[in-house]
């Protein structure tokens, strides 16, 4: 796994794409979306071409920005919402763990979590199947995607 700071979404896209409140940390988001991309996103497509958009992307080819668009950030969108559900609520100090609370709201118990948790992820694995689908029927548009060998999803 190829580790990178370069993020394919930003926190605001994360926020504009999902339930994700406003004002929920950045701090929180950014970490989780990195992890997700590190993940999910480089088991899509493999380290190569992986390695080749982050490289590349301030000035990827209308191929790629298709790409992007229409596979990578949907399905990074949603591994990234998925990845950051158990930390929404949880903050972690060098004291505890502890949950945030507020006059106006209640905090899911864990089975709660669980389902919301199963729903994204099912989601987020629709369109890392969709992505995967697409690099494969176009392998002439990105031949780094085969050049993975065996570990093409």
């Amino acid at each position: 796994m190829a580790t990178n700071k370069v993020l394919f979404i930003s926190v605001d896209y994360l926020k504009d794409n999902t339930p994700i409140n406003r004002n929920v940390d950045s701090e929180i988001l950014e970490p989780c979306i990195l992890k997700a991309q590190n993940i999910h996103i480089e088991a899509i497509l493999g380290t190569k071409l992986y390695t080749y958009l982050v490289n590349n992307i301030a000035s990827l080819s209308v191929n790629d920005k298709k790409l992007m668009d229409d596979y990578i950030q949907p399905a990074l969108v949603e591994w990234s919402f998925y990845r950051s559900l158990p930390y929404i609520n949880y903050r972690f100090t060098n004291k505890s763990i502890s949950t945030s609370n507020s006059d106006n709201s209640d905090a899911v118990d864990l089975n709660e979590l669980h389902y919301v948790r199963e729903d994204v992820k099912n989601a987020a694995e629709y369109l890392s199947e969709r992505a995967t689908l697409f690099l494969k029927d176009n392998t002439d548009i990105y031949p780094l995607y085969l050049e993975n060998g065996d570990k093409c999803a």
